[in-house]
Protein backbone atom coordinates (compact mmCIF):
# COMPACT_ATOMS: atom_id res chain seq x y z
CA UNK A 1 0.00 0.00 0.00
CA UNK A 2 1.54 2.95 -0.96
CA UNK A 3 1.46 6.33 1.28
CA UNK A 4 1.65 10.11 -0.54
CA UNK A 5 3.70 12.65 1.06
CA UNK A 6 0.31 14.54 1.27
CA UNK A 7 -1.08 11.14 3.84
CA UNK A 8 1.85 11.48 5.95
CA UNK A 9 1.59 15.55 6.49
CA UNK A 10 -1.87 14.77 7.21
CA UNK A 11 -1.46 11.73 9.42
CA UNK A 12 1.51 13.83 11.42
CA UNK A 13 -0.77 16.99 12.02
CA UNK A 14 -3.99 15.23 12.75
CA UNK A 15 -2.32 12.69 15.09
CA UNK A 16 -0.93 15.34 16.89
CA UNK A 17 -3.59 17.46 17.32
CA UNK A 18 -5.69 15.24 19.78
CA UNK A 19 -2.33 14.62 21.96
CA UNK A 20 -1.99 19.01 22.52
CA UNK A 21 -5.57 18.86 23.61
CA UNK A 22 -4.78 15.97 26.01
CA UNK A 23 -1.88 18.46 28.00
CA UNK A 24 -4.63 21.47 27.59
CA UNK A 25 -7.43 19.98 29.28
CA UNK A 26 -5.16 18.66 32.35
CA UNK A 27 -3.71 22.14 32.63
CA UNK A 28 -6.67 23.97 32.37
CA UNK A 29 -8.76 21.98 34.28
CA UNK A 30 -6.34 22.25 37.38
CA UNK A 31 -5.69 26.17 36.72
CA UNK A 32 -9.28 26.41 37.60
CA UNK A 33 -9.92 24.09 39.80
CA UNK A 34 -10.80 26.99 42.57
CA UNK A 35 -13.54 28.02 40.70
CA UNK A 36 -14.72 24.89 39.61
CA UNK A 37 -14.41 23.65 43.16
CA UNK A 38 -17.10 26.84 43.87
CA UNK A 39 -19.58 25.80 41.38
CA UNK A 40 -20.25 22.27 41.73
CA UNK A 41 -19.52 22.36 45.64
CA UNK A 42 -20.61 25.55 46.87
CA UNK A 43 -21.75 24.17 50.70
CA UNK A 44 -18.45 23.07 51.48
CA UNK A 45 -15.36 24.46 52.91
CA UNK A 46 -12.72 26.15 50.67
CA UNK A 47 -10.29 23.40 51.54
CA UNK A 48 -12.87 21.04 50.60
CA UNK A 49 -13.98 22.24 47.84
CA UNK A 50 -10.64 22.37 46.52
CA UNK A 51 -9.95 18.34 47.26
CA UNK A 52 -13.30 17.56 45.53
CA UNK A 53 -12.35 19.10 42.94
CA UNK A 54 -9.02 17.61 42.20
CA UNK A 55 -10.74 14.47 43.11
CA UNK A 56 -13.27 14.55 40.36
CA UNK A 57 -9.89 15.76 37.94
CA UNK A 58 -8.27 12.66 39.45
CA UNK A 59 -11.31 10.17 38.42
CA UNK A 60 -10.57 11.50 34.66
CA UNK A 61 -6.86 10.00 34.88
CA UNK A 62 -7.93 6.79 36.82
CA UNK A 63 -9.78 5.25 34.14
CA UNK A 64 -7.54 6.27 31.47
CA UNK A 65 -5.57 2.71 31.54
CA UNK A 66 -9.44 1.01 30.79
CA UNK A 67 -9.90 3.76 27.79
CA UNK A 68 -6.83 3.08 26.53
CA UNK A 69 -7.54 -1.26 26.73
CA UNK A 70 -11.30 -0.40 24.93
CA UNK A 71 -9.88 1.83 22.08
CA UNK A 72 -6.78 -0.14 21.31
CA UNK A 73 -8.60 -3.54 21.25
CA UNK A 74 -11.08 -2.04 18.42
CA UNK A 75 -8.16 0.14 16.68
CA UNK A 76 -5.99 -3.65 16.84
CA UNK A 77 -9.33 -5.39 15.23
CA UNK A 78 -10.82 -3.00 13.16
CA UNK A 79 -8.27 0.20 12.46
CA UNK A 80 -6.69 2.80 13.81
CA UNK A 81 -8.50 6.00 12.12
CA UNK A 82 -11.58 4.78 13.06
CA UNK A 83 -10.99 4.92 17.43
CA UNK A 84 -9.39 8.11 16.64
CA UNK A 85 -12.06 10.20 15.35
CA UNK A 86 -14.37 8.35 18.38
CA UNK A 87 -11.97 9.34 20.82
CA UNK A 88 -11.66 12.86 19.50
CA UNK A 89 -15.90 13.06 19.23
CA UNK A 90 -15.72 12.03 23.09
CA UNK A 91 -13.43 14.60 24.24
CA UNK A 92 -15.42 17.28 22.33
CA UNK A 93 -18.82 16.22 23.64
CA UNK A 94 -17.94 16.17 27.00
CA UNK A 95 -15.64 19.10 27.26
CA UNK A 96 -18.30 21.27 25.28
CA UNK A 97 -20.85 20.07 27.88
CA UNK A 98 -18.54 21.27 30.79
CA UNK A 99 -18.39 24.20 29.61
CA UNK A 100 -22.06 25.08 29.32
CA UNK A 101 -23.74 22.56 32.37
CA UNK A 102 -25.18 24.52 34.76
CA UNK A 103 -23.97 24.33 38.72
CA UNK A 104 -24.66 23.40 41.91
CA UNK A 105 -26.85 26.43 42.49
CA UNK A 106 -29.35 24.88 39.52
CA UNK A 107 -28.90 21.69 39.08
CA UNK A 108 -27.87 20.33 42.47
CA UNK A 109 -25.94 17.17 43.13
CA UNK A 110 -27.23 16.34 39.81
CA UNK A 111 -24.71 18.69 38.33
CA UNK A 112 -21.87 17.22 40.50
CA UNK A 113 -22.60 14.12 39.15
CA UNK A 114 -22.78 14.69 35.53
CA UNK A 115 -19.20 16.43 36.05
CA UNK A 116 -17.75 13.18 37.42
CA UNK A 117 -19.45 11.15 34.33
CA UNK A 118 -17.90 14.06 31.90
CA UNK A 119 -14.67 13.93 33.26
CA UNK A 120 -14.67 9.77 33.47
CA UNK A 121 -15.57 10.33 29.81
CA UNK A 122 -12.97 12.66 28.75
CA UNK A 123 -9.89 10.33 30.87
CA UNK A 124 -11.51 7.08 28.79
CA UNK A 125 -11.16 8.83 25.00
CA UNK A 126 -8.19 10.50 26.54
CA UNK A 127 -6.52 6.92 27.34
CA UNK A 128 -7.09 6.06 23.76
CA UNK A 129 -6.09 9.27 22.21
CA UNK A 130 -2.20 9.20 22.36
CA UNK A 131 -1.19 5.91 22.35
CA UNK A 132 -3.55 5.41 18.99
CA UNK A 133 -1.81 8.34 17.55
CA UNK A 134 1.26 7.04 18.44
CA UNK A 135 0.49 3.89 16.40
CA UNK A 136 -1.10 5.43 13.24
CA UNK A 137 1.44 8.06 12.65
CA UNK A 138 4.72 5.88 12.75
CA UNK A 139 2.94 3.33 11.13
CA UNK A 140 2.15 5.78 8.14
CA UNK A 141 5.74 7.54 8.36
CA UNK A 142 8.24 4.17 9.25
CA UNK A 143 11.29 5.86 7.63
CA UNK A 144 10.37 9.21 9.71
CA UNK A 145 8.94 7.17 12.86
CA UNK A 146 11.33 8.67 15.31
CA UNK A 147 10.43 12.26 13.84
CA UNK A 148 6.75 11.61 13.89
CA UNK A 149 6.64 10.44 17.55
CA UNK A 150 8.65 13.55 18.10
CA UNK A 151 6.93 16.06 16.56
CA UNK A 152 3.63 14.38 18.17
CA UNK A 153 5.44 14.95 22.05
CA UNK A 154 6.17 18.79 21.12
CA UNK A 155 2.59 19.00 20.09
CA UNK A 156 1.47 17.51 23.57
CA UNK A 157 3.96 20.02 25.40
CA UNK A 158 2.23 22.94 23.02
CA UNK A 159 -1.11 22.11 24.35
CA UNK A 160 -0.07 22.59 27.79
CA UNK A 161 1.81 26.04 27.28
CA UNK A 162 -1.49 26.64 24.92
CA UNK A 163 -3.86 26.27 28.27
CA UNK A 164 -1.66 28.69 30.42
CA UNK A 165 -1.78 31.16 28.14
CA UNK A 166 -5.83 30.79 28.09
CA UNK A 167 -5.77 30.67 31.55
CA UNK A 168 -3.41 33.60 32.03
CA UNK A 169 -5.43 35.75 29.68
CA UNK A 170 -8.85 35.12 31.12
CA UNK A 171 -7.38 35.56 34.92
CA UNK A 172 -5.33 39.10 33.98
CA UNK A 173 -8.64 40.37 31.32
CA UNK A 174 -11.55 39.37 33.89
CA UNK A 175 -12.64 39.97 37.42
CA UNK A 176 -12.52 37.59 39.82
CA UNK A 177 -16.28 37.66 39.83
CA UNK A 178 -16.50 37.15 35.80
CA UNK A 179 -13.94 34.29 36.11
CA UNK A 180 -16.26 32.04 38.65
CA UNK A 181 -19.51 33.12 36.83
CA UNK A 182 -18.51 32.28 33.42
CA UNK A 183 -14.71 32.46 32.99
CA UNK A 184 -13.36 29.42 33.66
CA UNK A 185 -15.71 27.85 31.37
CA UNK A 186 -14.18 29.44 28.45
CA UNK A 187 -11.39 27.52 29.10
CA UNK A 188 -13.31 24.13 27.84
CA UNK A 189 -15.61 25.58 25.32
CA UNK A 190 -11.80 26.79 23.48
CA UNK A 191 -10.84 23.01 24.03
CA UNK A 192 -14.06 21.89 22.64
CA UNK A 193 -13.82 24.10 19.59
CA UNK A 194 -10.44 22.47 19.26
CA UNK A 195 -11.89 18.75 19.37
CA UNK A 196 -14.97 19.42 17.15
CA UNK A 197 -12.04 20.77 14.36
CA UNK A 198 -9.90 17.81 14.96
CA UNK A 199 -13.29 15.34 14.37
CA UNK A 200 -14.14 16.72 11.05
CA UNK A 201 -10.53 16.87 9.91
CA UNK A 202 -10.04 13.39 11.08
CA UNK A 203 -12.17 12.49 8.06
CA UNK A 204 -9.71 12.57 6.08
CA UNK A 205 -7.04 10.91 7.68
CA UNK A 206 -5.84 7.59 5.74
CA UNK A 207 -5.71 4.02 6.99
CA UNK A 208 -2.37 2.52 8.75
CA UNK A 209 -0.74 0.94 5.62
CA UNK A 210 0.90 -1.52 8.15
CA UNK A 211 -2.70 -2.58 9.78
CA UNK A 212 -4.27 -2.72 6.43
CA UNK A 213 -1.79 -5.28 5.68
CA UNK A 214 -2.35 -7.28 8.43
CA UNK A 215 -6.19 -6.55 9.05
CA UNK A 216 -7.60 -10.14 7.56
CA UNK A 217 -5.45 -11.78 10.75
CA UNK A 218 -6.71 -9.48 13.25
CA UNK A 219 -6.49 -11.09 16.85
CA UNK A 220 -9.89 -11.53 18.48
CA UNK A 221 -8.77 -10.56 21.62
CA UNK A 222 -5.65 -8.32 21.03
CA UNK A 223 -4.48 -8.19 24.45
CA UNK A 224 -4.68 -12.05 25.57
CA UNK A 225 -2.35 -12.02 22.26
CA UNK A 226 -0.37 -9.05 23.72
CA UNK A 227 0.51 -11.06 27.21
CA UNK A 228 0.55 -14.52 25.99
CA UNK A 229 3.41 -13.25 23.30
CA UNK A 230 4.93 -10.29 24.22
CA UNK A 231 5.25 -10.35 28.30
CA UNK A 232 8.78 -9.48 27.76
CA UNK A 233 8.17 -6.05 26.01
CA UNK A 234 5.33 -5.08 28.05
CA UNK A 235 7.86 -5.27 31.15
CA UNK A 236 10.27 -3.48 29.22
CA UNK A 237 7.85 -0.90 28.13
CA UNK A 238 6.14 0.10 31.42
CA UNK A 239 10.22 0.93 32.59
CA UNK A 240 10.61 3.02 29.42
CA UNK A 241 7.15 4.36 29.70
CA UNK A 242 8.16 5.34 33.32
CA UNK A 243 11.25 8.12 32.25
CA UNK A 244 8.33 9.78 30.90
CA UNK A 245 6.29 9.48 33.63
CA UNK A 246 8.18 10.84 36.05
CA UNK A 247 10.15 13.76 34.13
CA UNK A 248 6.70 15.81 33.14
CA UNK A 249 5.36 16.20 36.66
CA UNK A 250 8.72 16.04 38.31
CA UNK A 251 10.20 18.92 36.32
CA UNK A 252 7.57 20.69 35.19
CA UNK A 253 3.87 19.83 36.83
CA UNK A 254 5.40 19.49 40.52
CA UNK A 255 7.90 22.50 39.77
CA UNK A 256 6.25 25.13 40.58
CA UNK A 257 4.56 24.24 44.50
CA UNK A 258 8.11 22.53 45.27
CA UNK A 259 10.20 25.46 44.71
CA UNK A 260 7.85 28.06 45.89
CA UNK A 261 6.26 25.69 49.00
CA UNK A 262 9.81 24.14 50.16
CA UNK A 263 12.73 26.26 49.37
CA UNK A 264 10.97 29.32 49.44
CA UNK A 265 11.64 31.18 45.60
CA UNK A 266 10.04 33.65 44.19
CA UNK A 267 7.01 32.83 42.36
CA UNK A 268 7.19 35.10 39.41
CA UNK A 269 11.02 33.70 38.72
CA UNK A 270 9.95 30.16 39.48
CA UNK A 271 7.27 30.33 36.71
CA UNK A 272 9.76 31.44 34.11
CA UNK A 273 12.18 29.42 34.58
CA UNK A 274 9.73 26.59 34.56
CA UNK A 275 7.79 28.03 31.24
CA UNK A 276 11.71 28.22 29.80
CA UNK A 277 11.91 24.50 30.79
CA UNK A 278 9.12 23.87 29.05
CA UNK A 279 9.80 25.58 26.10
CA UNK A 280 13.52 23.83 26.05
CA UNK A 281 12.16 20.28 26.90
CA UNK A 282 9.41 20.18 23.67
CA UNK A 283 11.22 21.70 20.76
CA UNK A 284 13.84 19.81 20.61
CA UNK A 285 11.94 16.25 20.55
CA UNK A 286 11.48 16.00 16.77
CA UNK A 287 15.07 16.52 16.49
CA UNK A 288 15.95 13.78 18.87
CA UNK A 289 13.23 11.50 17.07
CA UNK A 290 14.97 12.59 13.67
CA UNK A 291 18.31 11.35 15.17
CA UNK A 292 16.89 7.97 15.79
CA UNK A 293 15.67 7.67 12.20
CA UNK A 294 19.49 7.92 11.06
CA UNK A 295 21.30 6.07 13.95
CA UNK A 296 18.99 3.72 15.18
CA UNK A 297 16.62 4.10 17.80
CA UNK A 298 18.20 1.91 21.10
CA UNK A 299 22.00 3.63 21.01
CA UNK A 300 20.58 7.54 21.84
CA UNK A 301 17.82 6.62 23.49
CA UNK A 302 19.77 5.08 25.80
CA UNK A 303 22.72 7.45 25.85
CA UNK A 304 20.11 9.98 26.22
CA UNK A 305 18.38 8.40 29.23
CA UNK A 306 21.57 7.71 31.39
CA UNK A 307 22.91 11.17 30.95
CA UNK A 308 19.17 12.04 32.34
CA UNK A 309 20.19 9.44 35.16
CA UNK A 310 23.84 10.87 35.78
CA UNK A 311 22.42 14.71 35.67
CA UNK A 312 19.24 14.61 37.73
CA UNK A 313 20.45 14.97 41.21
CA UNK A 314 23.46 17.45 40.20
CA UNK A 315 20.79 19.53 38.77
CA UNK A 316 18.56 19.76 42.03
CA UNK A 317 21.87 20.40 43.47
CA UNK A 318 22.43 23.16 41.31
CA UNK A 319 18.85 24.66 42.11
CA UNK A 320 19.42 24.78 45.41
CA UNK A 321 22.37 27.33 45.14
CA UNK A 322 19.49 30.35 45.19
CA UNK A 323 17.00 31.68 42.85
CA UNK A 324 19.54 33.01 41.01
CA UNK A 325 20.68 29.65 39.60
CA UNK A 326 17.52 28.34 38.93
CA UNK A 327 17.19 29.23 35.45
CA UNK A 328 20.21 28.04 34.10
CA UNK A 329 19.84 24.53 35.80
CA UNK A 330 16.24 24.40 34.61
CA UNK A 331 17.69 25.18 30.57
CA UNK A 332 20.59 22.08 31.23
CA UNK A 333 18.41 19.76 32.80
CA UNK A 334 15.65 20.24 30.54
CA UNK A 335 17.78 20.17 27.34
CA UNK A 336 19.11 16.56 28.52
CA UNK A 337 15.26 15.66 29.67
CA UNK A 338 14.05 16.50 25.71
CA UNK A 339 16.57 14.29 24.45
CA UNK A 340 15.68 11.40 26.62
CA UNK A 341 12.04 11.29 26.32
CA UNK A 342 11.90 12.30 22.52
CA UNK A 343 12.94 8.93 22.20
CA UNK A 344 11.15 7.38 24.37
CA UNK A 345 7.65 7.35 22.66
CA UNK A 346 8.84 5.91 19.51
CA UNK A 347 10.68 2.76 21.20
CA UNK A 348 7.59 2.05 22.72
CA UNK A 349 5.96 1.79 19.27
CA UNK A 350 9.08 -0.20 17.93
CA UNK A 351 8.90 -2.96 20.39
CA UNK A 352 5.26 -4.42 19.68
CA UNK A 353 4.77 -5.73 16.57
CA UNK A 354 2.10 -4.60 14.28
CA UNK A 355 -0.84 -7.18 15.71
CA UNK A 356 -0.77 -5.80 19.03
CA UNK A 357 1.18 -2.26 18.62
CA UNK A 358 -1.89 -0.35 19.63
CA UNK A 359 -3.00 -2.51 22.56
CA UNK A 360 0.83 -2.73 23.92
CA UNK A 361 1.42 0.88 23.46
CA UNK A 362 -1.79 2.08 25.25
CA UNK A 363 -1.14 -0.68 28.21
CA UNK A 364 1.77 0.91 29.22
CA UNK A 365 1.66 4.31 28.28
CA UNK A 366 -1.35 4.13 30.74
CA UNK A 367 -0.61 2.37 33.34
CA UNK A 368 3.11 3.88 33.47
CA UNK A 369 1.57 7.58 33.75
CA UNK A 370 -0.83 6.50 35.92
CA UNK A 371 1.05 4.65 38.37
CA UNK A 372 4.65 6.63 38.18
CA UNK A 373 3.26 10.37 36.70
CA UNK A 374 0.19 10.05 39.85
CA UNK A 375 2.62 9.26 42.48
CA UNK A 376 6.15 10.38 42.60
CA UNK A 377 4.95 14.40 43.12
CA UNK A 378 3.44 12.35 45.92
CA UNK A 379 6.43 10.43 47.34
CA UNK A 380 8.79 13.52 47.13
CA UNK A 381 6.43 15.02 49.00
CA UNK A 382 6.34 12.66 51.59
CA UNK A 383 9.59 11.96 52.09
CA UNK A 384 10.39 15.66 51.99
CA UNK A 385 7.60 16.11 55.20
CA UNK A 386 9.10 12.88 56.73
CA UNK A 387 12.49 13.33 56.22
CA UNK A 388 13.80 16.50 55.80
CA UNK A 389 15.27 15.55 52.69
CA UNK A 390 14.84 18.30 49.79
CA UNK A 391 16.43 16.46 47.01
CA UNK A 392 13.85 13.58 47.32
CA UNK A 393 12.47 14.51 43.59
CA UNK A 394 16.08 14.40 42.29
CA UNK A 395 16.76 10.65 43.49
CA UNK A 396 13.62 9.43 42.32
CA UNK A 397 13.96 11.20 38.43
CA UNK A 398 17.70 9.18 38.96
CA UNK A 399 15.80 6.38 39.75
CA UNK A 400 12.81 6.52 36.92
CA UNK A 401 16.31 7.03 34.73
CA UNK A 402 18.31 4.83 35.59
CA UNK A 403 15.49 2.07 35.27
CA UNK A 404 14.39 3.13 31.91
CA UNK A 405 18.43 3.45 30.94
CA UNK A 406 18.43 -0.76 31.52
CA UNK A 407 15.22 -1.27 29.75
CA UNK A 408 15.90 0.53 26.63
CA UNK A 409 19.45 -1.64 26.94
CA UNK A 410 17.31 -5.08 27.00
CA UNK A 411 14.85 -3.91 24.13
CA UNK A 412 14.51 -5.17 20.98
CA UNK A 413 13.80 -2.83 18.15
CA UNK A 414 11.05 -4.87 15.47
CA UNK A 415 11.66 -3.71 11.80
CA UNK A 416 8.18 -1.22 11.55
CA UNK A 417 6.20 -3.97 9.71
CA UNK A 418 6.57 -7.24 11.40
CA UNK A 419 3.74 -8.85 13.18
CA UNK A 420 3.81 -11.44 15.75
CA UNK A 421 2.38 -13.68 13.07
CA UNK A 422 5.83 -13.37 11.39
Amino acid sequence: MTVTASERRRALFLGSMGGGLEFYDFVIYASFASQIGKTFFPDEAPAARLLAAFAIFAVGYLVRPLGGILFSHFGDRHGRKAMLRVSIAGMAGATFLIAFMPGYASWGISATVLLVVLRMVQGLCLGGEIPGAMTLITETMPKRRGLACGFLFMIINVGMLAAQAVQWAITHLMSETAVLSYGWRIGFFVGGLVAIAGFFLRARLSESPAFAEMEAHAHKVPLAALFRDNGRAVWLGLFITGLGAATVPLLYLYMNSYLTDFLKYDPDQVATAVLVGIVLFSLPMPVAGLISDFVGIKVPAFIASLILAVAAIPAYVWMHQGVSELLPAMIVISLIAAFAWGVGPVLLTAIFPTDVRYTGVAFVYNIGFAIVGGLTPLTATFIIQQTGFMLAPGFLLALFAGLATVAIFLSNVLPSGKTGRD
